[in-house]
């Protein structure tokens, strides 16, 4: 009794083990729909995640920009030692000595004056002499705060810096439209290299049945040899492609993950379905939808660039005007013995005025107005050519559209052609020949109707790309 519970428990455990092992693959799996692949690639693209550090690398810029014209406070603590004590130093800080014979002449004249003189100069008290190594070290604690008034470089500098974070913010922008476009792409590639597997499967595994019957009708003397061997030859030709779209399947999976920032050693699966896709998608909204280049994201970063070139003019000019700033300043000398002429506490104000450059400044300021110039003629060639490329990419939507809806029907029909001469062939109706033909017309039909949807869904996401 007690071998059986312990094999039971065994048995449980061993069962539990596996079913654990299998939820953990199963969820080690990624799925996606073509949505949330898209929303998985805008936060983990390295393209996206590149731009988006752009635009925090810019808000600090702005900061960078803003603190010049915000009070500065420094602070300097600084030792020194002389090996040779100047003369002149000696001289000066001997002077301290001074206040004893003064005190000793205000007490003398105050002595002889019969009470008229009045001293006021206190002892000092017994002084001794400084010595030249007292002298020969320094130690002074300096502060200093400063605060600029005017500036018109830093004025214009911060203005710059923000229409600079606004060009890098659509470039996060365009950045992510091309991610989903290239998902978009990708997800559909992987769609197609498995719908056609499953369809060379099947048809190979259709050949394979055929292949036996006729394998055995030849045995019995019902067919000839060479309808044997034509049908070898088909299968043989079916298990290359079948090979073939295995590892392109793989390839276009690999190439998805890198478009969505996924490590490649990962698993994914995608859960949408072709045809539901093609089908939900609004061709005919798409279609009619006008282009304002206005809202085109690639013709708002040549405006923003353009306006960044005219606030460099302003830059430039601003260099001509004068700089004006306030400080004050704090020096606490720990030497006593030691003389210096520094005041302890000082404010100030300076105004720098530019006079002569050379032309330097007059030159840049040329420079920048020139590349304003053709900042704008780029402009106007980057709106020409964004019109063209949505006449090109609205023409070719339309073909694409058109090609999709005669490939789907031709797939129908040939699928339907192929299926009868199978029957056809099973009763002795036609040859090995005709049913190689109606195979292969199948096949080319299949590979014409993804080939379609491929240009369908390329010409679709360029053109939904040119209207956002």
């Amino acid at each position: 009794m007690r071998r059986k519970e312990i094999m039971f428990i065994a048995l449980l455990f061993l069962a539990f083990t596996i079913v654990s092992a299998q939820n953990v693959k199963k969820d080690s799996i990624m799925s996606f729909s073509l949505k949330s692949a898209q929303d998985y690639a805008l936060q983990n693209s390295p393209l996206v995640k590149n731009a988006n550090l752009d635009v925090e690398s810019a808000k600090k810029k702005i900061w960078e920009a803003t603190s010049i014209g915000l009070p500065q406070v420094n602070s300097k603590l600084s030792y020194s030692y002389m090996i040779t004590v100047p003369a002149l130093e000696t001289e000066f800080s001997g002077l301290t000595g001074l206040t004893g014979w003064i005190y000793g002449v205000d007490q003398y004249l105050g002595k002889t004056s019969n009470g008229a003189w009045t001293p006021e100069i206190p002892n000092p008290g017994e002084t001794q002499p400084i010595t030249e190594s007292e002298l020969r070290w320094g130690l002074t604690y300096d502060l200093t705060a400063s605060e600029v008034i005017f500036n018109g470089v830093f004025l214009v500098g911060v203005q710059a810096s923000k229409i600079y974070k606004q060009l890098l913010e659509q470039g996060v922008t365009k950045s992510q439209f091309d991610v989903a476009e290239q998902v978009t792409n990708a997800y559909y590639l992987v769609l197609i290299a498995q719908e056609n597997k499953d369809i060379i499967d099947s048809t190979y595994a259709n050949t394979d049945k055929i292949f036996d019957y006729i394998t055995v009708m030849n045995k019995q003397g019902l067919m000839e040899e060479t309808d044997v061997d034509q049908m070898q030859l088909t299968l043989s030709t079916l298990k290359n492609t079948k090979d073939m779209l295995v590892r392109q399947t793989e390839l276009a999976k690999n190439l998805l993950k890198f478009q969505m920032g996924i490590d490649l050693t990962k698993q994914i699966t995608l859960t949408d379905n072709l045809a539901s896709l093609v089908e939900s998608s609004d061709l005919a909204g798409i279609m009619a939808k006008d282009f304002n280049v206005e809202n085109n994201n690639d013709y708002k970063m040549m405006k923003t660039q353009t306006k960044l070139n005219g606030i460099n003019i302003k830059i430039q000019e601003a260099s001509f005007l004068p700089d004006v700033a306030g400080f004050y300043s704090h020096e606490t000398n720990f030497n006593k013995n030691s003389f210096t002429f520094a005041p302890p506490n000082m404010v100030g104000l300076s105004v720098n005025i530019p006079i002569f450059g050379s032309g330097m400044k007059f030159a840049k300021t040329s420079e920048a107005k020139i590349d304003w110039e053709k900042a704008k003629i780029s402009k106007e060639q980057v709106g020409q050519s964004l019109q063209m490329s949505f006449a090109e990419a609205k023409s070719s939507f339309i073909s694409a559209l058109e090609k999709y809806e005669t490939s789907k029907k031709n797939v129908h029909l040939a699928e339907k052609i192929y299926n009868k001469s199978i029957v056809k062939y099973k009763e002795g109706v036609i040859g090995s020949m005709e049913l190689t033909t109606s195979q292969n017309q199948y096949l080319q039909s299949q590979s014409a109707y993804y080939n379609s949807i491929t240009d369908l869904t390329t010409a679709k996401s360029k053109l939904e790309k040119l209207l956002k």
